[in-house]
């Protein structure tokens, strides 16, 4: 049986799968980050937020390398989606179409034009409790996930039964170290939405970072109830099965996806974790020839058989 260290190490080693992004955040394996700022110069001053926090944020982004080219100008010129979202900010300035094209930033991962568009928004509209939780998602995914804690909160206060909402709010407590907080902030999210996949996942995700398996199981069911299609849950749902020493049912949740390639990937990663360098280059070596273009794959199969060198000369 594969130990709970040993799990807590491949949640961070990158399995493959989608990330759910409409609804905060639906946590698994592997987390996606946001870029590092580009050159327009950062996010405005939020006057919600104290100083000191301010300061925090541009030391931490001081730190980060930036773009050359705007990410931004690129993305304008080239995604239709934002395209349109602009447009119709531009022809109708309200805070509503504002919110729209934050969300197309944040989608291509532009997080401080994002903040801009969902400032705007707040600020012309006070109370808007989804451009609140932008805001909350845009500084998750900066890093800065304490700084997210007000919006979330903000957006929780002016939308008591947005499940969304009370979801963000539980990512960024499990980002600042509070699974226990943060496991019930999800709960929160499902009693206000019984059918919120991503909450069970999350709770899933949660659970199984606690060690409590057959509650992470029975909410991973839950999610993949609501959400047949939720690669986050049948992820999740195999690392409860390879927490219990069950390799057979890890394997064939993993294969429920439908993806040999990503399949192969997530059963190289659990040979990772429990040091089975050559098996997990074999798999890698799978994914490889069901996907020749799995350049994540290529990189883990040359770490495993450099590994599997060391430790046969070991």
């Amino acid at each position: 049986m594969i130990s709970m260290r040993a799990v807590v190490f491949f949640l961070g080693a990158g399995l493959a799968g989608g990330c759910a992004t409409g609804n905060g955040a639906s946590l698994t394996a592997k987390f996606v980050k946001g870029k590092p700022a580009v050159d327009t110069g950062g996010p405005s001053l939020d006057a919600g937020i104290p100083l000191q926090d301010h300061m925090q944020m541009i030391r931490h982004l001081s730190a980060r390398p930036v773009m050359k080219e705007s990410a931004g100008a690129r993305a304008e010129s080239g995604d239709r989606q934002l395209a349109a979202a602009l447009g119709l900010a531009a022809a109708s300035p309200t805070a509503e179409n504002h919110l729209r094209v934050a969300h197309e930033y944040l989608r291509l991962g532009i997080l401080d034009t994002a903040y801009t568009y969902a400032n705007r928004a707040v600020l012309q509209k006070p109370r808007f409790a989804a451009a609140h939780e932008v805001l909350a998602r845009i500084w998750r995914d900066w890093g800065l996930p304490k700084l997210g804690i007000g919006p979330a909160s903000r957006a929780i206060y002016f939308d008591p039964a947005s499940a969304s909402a009370e979801n963000t709010l539980g990512t960024l407590l499990d980002a600042l170290g509070q699974p226990a907080e943060a496991r019930w902030a999800f709960k929160r999210a499902v009693a206000v939405d019984p059918g919120a996949a991503y909450a069970f996942n999350n709770l899933c995700f949660v659970e199984l970072r606690l060690g409590r398996l057959a509650e992470a199981r029975s909410y991973c069911e839950a999610a993949l109830a609501a959400d047949p299609q939720l690669t986050e849950a049948r992820n999740n749902m195999a690392l409860t099965f390879v927490a219990s020493g069950d390799s057979a049912a890890a394997r064939q949740a993993f294969l429920a996806g439908g993806d040999a390639a990503a399949a192969a990937y997530n059963r190289g990663i659990v040979h990772m974790a429990s040091r089975a360098y050559t098996r997990a280059a074999e798999a890698f070596e799978e994914a490889i020839a069901a996907r020749p273009n799995f350049t994540a794959a290529k990189a883990r199969a040359h770490e495993a058989r450099m590994l599997a060198i060391a430790s046969a000369n070991d």
